[in-house]
């Protein structure tokens, strides 16, 4: 979270790929580190276009794109670098089809509301008393994207004053409230219900709160042992072993050869350990050359496949 968002001068994939190509039918790209910038230039023969990157969103774990911009205009690059393949393809959500002109080359351009949103969630304090303005946003979520303005919280206790208020903690928040707050950058049930949408197929595993809410062990009114923050720490690092969760399960499910208590379910009858691995299957999404895990908490037959 922390490296959600960088300035071009500051980004570690830009600094080692000073140099990177793509090629599509009509048209030839370079993303190239020029001193502290990075410039894209993308030609089709006939004319050239060159247009500077003003952030790179995302850590390039699983990829990164970048947000160009002209005039008061922001573009969301048509290109995004993907490590698996150590370069550049077709950012998900935009079209495989070639280009008809230069600028759609570049990128979709954003209207200022998701613009807002894409700050919103990638960087902190891009709004300040209701006036957005990305030139003043720290890169990256730090602690007041989540926690709200804390300065006199924090001055307050260097001084040894414990009248001021806390900071908002959203471990406080009830179990919807809890994964609808993450779900603000991570996706809920309404994105989806979004009419444009419609029928969005495995790509729906990028979102992981609407894909958890889906659940059996959700229930109605949501479970506090399995929402977002129940499994992840937000000060941490992803925790990628998967025997870590098993305690988590272990909250609502009975170990294996005890009963089951009132207020868990029963013990799985195949495994006791890394229960993730199939409950939570991981699928290939292909747009973004990764393989993500399924955060729909399921039993999952043999050969079904991703489940809308």
């Amino acid at each position: 979270m922390f490296d959600a968002a960088s300035r071009p001068s500051e980004t570690r994939v830009l600094r080692e790929h000073d140099n990177m190509q793509f090629s599509e039918q009509g048209y030839e790209y370079s993303l190239v580190r020029e001193g502290d910038r990075t410039m894209l230039h993308i030609t089709n023969g006939a004319h050239s276009l060159a247009a500077p990157v003003v952030w790179a969103m995302g850590n390039g774990e699983i990829g990164q794109t970048y947000l160009l911009k002209n005039k008061d205009t922001y573009y969301e690059s048509r290109l995004s670098y993907f490590p698996v393949i150590s370069g550049l393809d077709i950012t998900p959500g935009h079209s495989k089809d070639s280009p008809k002109t230069l600028v759609e080359a570049v990128g979709m351009a954003q209207y200022p509301d998701t613009v807002k949103r894409c700050f919103g969630c990638h960087t902190t304090a891009s709004m300040v008393s209701g006036e957005f303005d990305p030139e003043i946003a720290t890169p990256g979520i730090g602690c007041e994207a989540c926690h709200g303005p804390s300065a006199r919280h924090v001055k307050a206790v260097e001084q040894g004053d414990n009248s001021v208020a806390t900071p908002f903690n959203p471990v406080n928040l009830a179990p919807v409230d809890s994964v609808d707050f993450c779900g603000a950058c991570h996706r809920t049930p309404a994105d989806i219900a979004v009419p444009e949408l419609g029928r969005i197929g495995i790509l729906g595993i990028r979102y992981p709160a609407y894909r958890l809410e889906r659940s059996f062990c959700w229930g109605k009114s949501g479970d506090t042992r399995i929402t977002c923050i129940a499994c992840h720490d937000p000060h941490k690092p992803l925790e990628k072993d998967l025997a870590s969760y098993d305690s988590k399960c272990l909250q609502c499910h009975a170990t294996a050869g005890h009963p089951a208590k009132a207020t868990q379910a029963a013990a799985c009858i195949v495994a006791s350990k890394d229960c993730a691995s199939c409950h939570m299957p991981r699928y290939e999404l292909k747009t973004a050359h990764a393989v993500v895990t399924d955060h729909y908490i399921r039993v999952v037959r043999p050969g079904s496949g991703y489940r809308e």
